[in-house]
């Protein structure tokens, strides 16, 4: 098996989530935010409050789905030095650069229309030309230690994907083998965030998704595995209620606030300073993994079928690198058909974006990403077999 269908669906879902936490750019589309916003008056307030809140925190689970499924399908062969750098290289930029260059260069020309109008860039700077230049080679947030966001700013997630494709292969060629050795990397990662969050946050999630799935093949092996696959469901169904209920209402915070008030005053502005972190870590080392485990597990022990979702797999990438470009777009025909910010609170505007969004996505992986792949590692391919003759 080359694909685990519920995990690519899991990826999927997971980058339309992120466009949901997205949608206040739309507050912006003036070129500035303005002085007072709400968050209810967004699209299906009553339906999507979890993912306006968030959602944002859906990116941790690409880092974990990626760990998984790298350490599962390259790990190994890595580890025996069947796969060099090289190859390794050419199938991550292969798969990955041409949409991410075309969002880029859209990006950067529609953000001088967008600032001729506006006097002002679109949520994100688009006038840092070092950044650009990292962009280029996709490391644009490397260094230095920050988390501003520029150009295409949601492809921050993918410039540390790549990084963590190097962390990556140097560690398996190190001999990282095992659930306990990848917990232990996951863990370092921690001590990062005050450094940088984001390469903090890719770190965690992408390497405790390589204990996952350790962990995963380990329970696979047991006798009793469809007895176990069926705890973990359970498990992370209950641990997904809990994080619903956390959302909407927040009892667990309240009660954290409370007692660190009454520990000491110390304490508890060290729980007011930390509390997106600390709910980011609880995200990362529990629910995250239980789910990719659960599905996993269900696909290959249970006999899931998936396979029809394959679609939401294929476009995970797409939709999430194209919906930036997607909301620029939208501002840019606003500024120019006097299109107020307020159309874009209506329910219908969300509706209409996704239809267009997801059509986007097909067409770009049909269309952009597949060609593109393919020629980019035929022409190599072939490049390599006239070298050798």
């Amino acid at each position: 098996m080359k694909r685990l269908y519920s995990l690519d669906a899991l990826r999927g879902v997971a980058a339309l989530a992120v466009v949901v936490w997205h949608w206040q750019h739309f507050f912006a589309i003036g070129g500035a935010w303005p002085e007072h916003w709400s968050r209810d008056s967004q699209p299906f307030w009553w339906l999507l409050k979890p993912l306006y809140l968030t959602g944002w925190a859906a990116v941790d689970l690409f880092f974990a789905l990626s760990g998984f499924v790298f350490f599962w399908l390259y790990g190994e062969v890595i580890r025996e030095r069947v796969m060099g750098v090289g190859k390794f290289a050419l199938l991550r930029a292969s798969r990955l650069y041409p949409l991410f260059i075309v969002t880029l260069l859209y990006v950067l020309a529609l953000q001088s229309v967008f600032h001729a109008k506006a006097d002002a860039y679109f949520i994100f700077p688009a006038d840092d030309w070092g950044r650009f230049a990292a962009s280029l080679v996709m490391a644009q947030q490397w260094l230095p230690p920050t988390i501003e966001q520029t150009f295409n700013g949601p492809a921050w997630s993918v410039s540390i994907e790549v990084l963590l494709y190097g962390l990556f292969f140097l560690a398996c060629r190190a001999g990282l083998r095992g659930p306990k050795m990848a917990l232990a990397v996951s863990l370092c990662g921690i001590f990062l965030i005050d450094w940088n969050w984001f390469i903090a946050r890719g770190v965690c999630g992408y390497f405790l998704g390589g204990a996952a799935y350790f962990l995963t093949e380990t329970i696979k092996a047991r006798s009793d595995a469809r007895r176990i696959a069926r705890l973990i469901a359970v498990a992370a169904v209950a641990l997904w209620g809990v994080v619903l209920i956390e959302t909407l209402y927040e009892p667990l915070h309240a009660a954290c606030y409370w007692l660190a008030g009454h520990i000491s005053p110390e304490v508890g502005r060290f729980y007011i300073g930390e509390e997106d972190n600390i709910f980011l870590l609880l995200f990362v080392y529990t629910a995250s993994p239980l789910t990719i485990m659960a599905l996993a597990l269900h696909e290959q022990v249970l006999g899931g079928a998936y396979a029809r979702l394959h679609w939401l797999g294929d476009i995970s990438y797409s939709t999430y690198m194209i919906h930036f470009p997607l909301q620029l777009t939208c501002a840019v025909l606003a500024w120019q058909f006097a299109v107020p910010q307020q159309w874009f609170q209506t329910d219908i505007a969300i509706i209409l974006f996704y239809a267009a969004l997801i059509a986007l996505g097909l067409a770009s992986y049909r269309y952009l990403e597949r060609p593109a792949q393919n020629l980019i590692r035929s022409r190599t391919h072939a490049a390599r077999a006239r070298q050798q003759t």
